[in-house]
């Protein structure tokens, strides 16, 4: 790619794409760190911006960042190496590293939506969150899928298998299913609409322990694949986005990553 390229070409497409308009008042998306005016020659895209990602960006020659989850959301008033916010910034900042992130415009875009699905090969009817005021009909977090009548233990199995993790999953396992509702991440809050739109399964990262409960008495079950493990789709849309800019080659991908891990049984 031309040495023109600059952060501030990465950021007008990817603002493009997902309009900080479409995100949550208290979210904290777009550049986080940087210059606009910085050159960009090659980007590491990657779920969360904390200090490995930077040293793995600077390992691989990259002068971006670009993530799903932001930095930081809490105002900083101290830049200081003490606190692990300050650290990655001061690190970045050091290294030359931009850091873009894309957030809830993103999980509500029509593509980052829709991404999760896609992956589980979920057949999409609509979006599941009723319309937002100002915002166009499709941005809304949630999908509904309609798939053929399964059991819900296949159901659930055959998504753990497909995302690479073992599900909890809340409810009947012997219950058929056949209506979705999909989202990424915390979907607590998509309760409420999988219910008034009659699904039988709601797919998504986490809910709450008494909100899973609720949900079971209300008729819906629940199926919890991780956090991470529905939202690192999200990276590959972010790596498209920054490839029409840096090209194939100015772009690594980072495949999906735990940041946690699981112990043995005694």
């Amino acid at each position: 790619m031309s040495e023109s390229v600059t952060v501030g070409h990465v950021l007008a497409a990817l603002g493009h794409a997902f309009p900080v308009a479409w995100a949550e008042e208290w979210d904290a998306v777009g550049l986080r760190v940087g210059d606009p005016s910085w050159p960009a020659t090659r980007a590491l895209c990657t779920l969360d911006a904390n200090l490995g990602a930077v040293e793995r960006a600077v390992g691989a020659g990259c002068d971006l960042v670009v993530t799903h989850h932001p930095p930081f959301l809490d105002p900083i008033d101290t830049l200081t190496p003490a606190i692990p916010s300050g650290a990655l910034a001061l690190a970045a900042a050091r290294a030359g590293v931009a850091i873009i992130s894309m957030h809830t415009n993103l999980d509500r875009s029509p593509v980052g939506a829709e991404a999760l699905p896609l992956l589980l090969g979920l057949p999409v009817l609509h979006p599941l969150e009723e319309p937002v005021p100002g915002l166009p009909k499709d941005v809304r977090y949630g999908r509904l899928c309609e798939i053929a009548p399964e059991r819900l233990a296949v159901f659930a199995s055959r998504m753990g298998a497909a995302l690479g993790v073992r599900p909890r999953v809340w409810g009947d396992p012997a219950r058929e299913v056949r209506l979705v509702a999909v989202g990424n991440g915390s979907v607590r809050s998509l309760i409420p609409a999988a219910l008034a739109a009659g699904a039988d399964v709601l797919l998504g990262g986490e809910v709450r322990y008494h909100d899973a409960l609720d949900a079971v008495e209300n008729g819906l079950a629940v199926i919890e694949a991780g956090h991470d493990a529905t939202e690192w789709p999200l990276v590959h849309v972010l790596a498209d986005c920054a490839r029409s800019v840096l090209g194939d080659t100015g772009v690594i991908e980072e495949p999906a990553r735990a940041g946690w891990w699981i112990a043995e049984g005694a």
